[in-house]
């Protein structure tokens, strides 16, 4: 299985990678430290990714823009979208849902439950 990360923090792409591996789930991780950076990957690639996990706080484009620009250019096909965000705003994850996010994960404040939620989706798709 394979899972693209998009998040300009390099300790929260650290923390998603120590958690995917905690969960025990096997997948390939690939992060990506912006939106023009996912979408040079996705642009090249014959197969997509089974899980897209977004930040919805980034610099130039945002996880919401990106969403619109997923939806554009016709790059989701299966893959589960999930906007990984700290915002709680039911705003955001109305929008989110509205521009075609699956999931709309808020990080959690705790390791495990980043874990169990990581553990939940993925092995909800494998199932």
């Amino acid at each position: 299985m394979l899972v693209f990360l998009v998040d300009d923090d390099p300790e929260d792409q650290e923390i998603f990678e120590m958690a995917l591996t905690e969960a025990g789930v096997p997948v390939q991780l690939v992060c990506f430290n912006s939106a023009e950076d996912i979408l040079d990957e996705l642009r090249g690639l014959k197969k997509m990714p089974d899980f897209v996990f977004l930040d919805l706080n980034m610099p130039k484009i945002n996880g919401l823009e990106l969403l619109q620009i997923f939806s554009k250019e016709k790059f989701t096909g299966r893959t589960n979208l999930i906007i990984y965000s700290t915002s709680s705003n039911e705003k955001d994850i109305t929008q989110a849902r509205a521009l075609g996010a699956d999931e709309y994960l808020i990080k959690p404040t705790s390791f495990s439950q980043l874990v169990n939620s990581l553990k939940d989706l993925i092995e909800g798709e494998i199932a």
